[in-house]
């Protein structure tokens, strides 16, 4: 019993400094851990056990693509050129942008490809002479909702796919239509809701002019890399479609993929690898030192029991809960500290029901990227579209991000919770 309190006030602690400071989430992950550790609540042996280099492995993987594939200039082509379709059309072009964050979440690291595209419409807006904050509220909506589709499409989804074991393909065949009816939901959304705020005659003839002017191959910096990054990836994204047929990791396939496009395109691996968000990776090791210790020492069992008993066992209900308390406490604190107590959780459920439930995989998968964009704390790559923003002197209001947000999550969440009751539960 004593154990099991003292695991509790770790929780409660680190979990109240990583909600409330995010600057120092890394290290409150990583110290409540290693204190877990220090006061015998778990062993060393045991706790690396509980850490998930499945997971870890896919996200360096995808974070060493993404930084060696965006020194090719493949950002700033994609948006230039994204910007030309748009003939000046600021309406189109908000589309066009969350369109374009929507397919690079899903293919690439999240957080890197919004840190690039947050950047580029910055200064795109600034030419055009319009106000960025609406294009940058729409990217992050659109990168969330778009990196639901895949395996690797955010780090939730990750955390997710590799916890329950599934493959590639599990997640293109449950999580890619209701990923493309969001999108597409949410594509109607902006419209209305933006359609009187731009007008084409804002922009002045020849800014549009200098713009149809711009030669977009000329932002391709590095061609033999361009070409290099665009091979290797989609080799690897159809090795990892395969990789239940190949009996392949993901994390092996990712991390190979990613070592041979470091070999053939880089000779200075070292400043790759100080590029890797790191904060992340020991975050997220923390995290799953944490919620070891909550299963070690029977948390996890007494909340799993109690959500048992509070549903009577019923599919149904556990799967709208589990979808619904996801999103919203996604939607007000970081949605990968939530989903790594979530796990567990599930896990035990499964284990009492006798029986693998994977509509509640998918319906925590649904709710925590939803959530995600209920506010700007969502999500850490919210956060660092928010810091751009912030250091370009275009800060983006707490409070207008909800107001913008908030009541499409609501919308989101009632049409995911249709899709799971229609595919799963009939």
């Amino acid at each position: 019993m004593i154990k099991l309190t003292l695991s509790l006030i770790i929780l409660i602690i680190t979990y109240f400094l990583i909600f409330t400071n995010r600057r120092i989430r890394t290290t409150s992950a990583f110290f409540g851990a290693i204190l877990a550790i220090i006061l015998g609540l778990i062993t060393f042996d045991k706790a690396i056990t509980y850490i998930d280099f499945n997971k870890l492995g896919i996200i360096i993987g995808m974070m060493i693509f993404t930084i060696i594939a965006k020194e090719s200039g493949i950002f700033q082509y994609l948006a230039l050129k994204t910007t030309k379709y748009s003939k000046g059309n600021p309406l189109i072009l908000l589309i066009s942008l969350s369109l374009l964050a929507g397919f690079l979440s899903s293919i690439l690291d999240e957080i890197t490809s919004l840190l690039f595209l947050a950047n580029i419409t910055l200064a795109i807006t600034h030419i055009l002479e319009i106000s960025p904050l609406p294009f940058l509220i729409s990217e992050i909506i659109f990168a969330n909702i778009g990196g639901l589709a895949t395996y690797i499409g955010t780090p939730a989804n990750i955390m997710i796919g590799s916890a329950a074991k599934l493959n590639f393909y599990d997640f293109i065949y449950h999580t890619t239509p209701i990923s493309i009816i969001l999108i597409l939901f949410n594509v109607f959304y902006f419209v209305i809701l933006f359609k009187n705020t731009f007008k084409k005659s804002d922009i002045r003839n020849d800014i549009i002019h200098h713009l149809n002017k711009i030669d977009e191959r000329k932002a391709i910096t590095n061609l033999p890399l361009f070409k290099n990054s665009l091979l290797i990836l989609g080799v690897t994204i159809i090795a990892s479609f395969f990789s239940h047929l190949i009996n392949l990791n993901l994390a092996v396939i990712y991390l190979m993929g990613a070592i041979i496009l470091l070999f053939v395109s880089h000779d200075k691996p070292d400043e790759i690898y100080a590029q890797i968000d790191w904060r992340i990776i020991f975050f997220l090791i923390g995290l799953n030192v944490l919620a070891g210790t909550l299963e070690e020492n029977g948390l996890i069992e007494i909340a799993s029991s109690k959500l048992l008993t509070l549903t009577n066992g019923d599919i149904n209900l556990l799967s709208f809960t589990i979808l619904g308390v996801s999103t919203f406490t996604s939607s007000f604190f970081d949605n990968i500290p939530i989903i790594a107590l979530a796990i567990p959780v599930i896990e035990n459920i499964s284990r009492h029901l006798g029986s693998s439930i994977t509509v509640l995989w998918w319906a925590l998968a649904l709710g925590a990227n939803i959530g995600a964009n209920g506010t700007l704390i969502g999500t850490a790559s919210n956060l660092i579209v928010a810091d751009i923003a912030e250091k370009n002197k275009q800060p983006i209001p707490f409070w207008y991000f909800i107001k913008v947000a908030f009541p499409l999550v609501i919308f989101n969440l009632i049409i995911a919770l249709i899709y799971i009751y229609l595919r799963y539960l009939m």
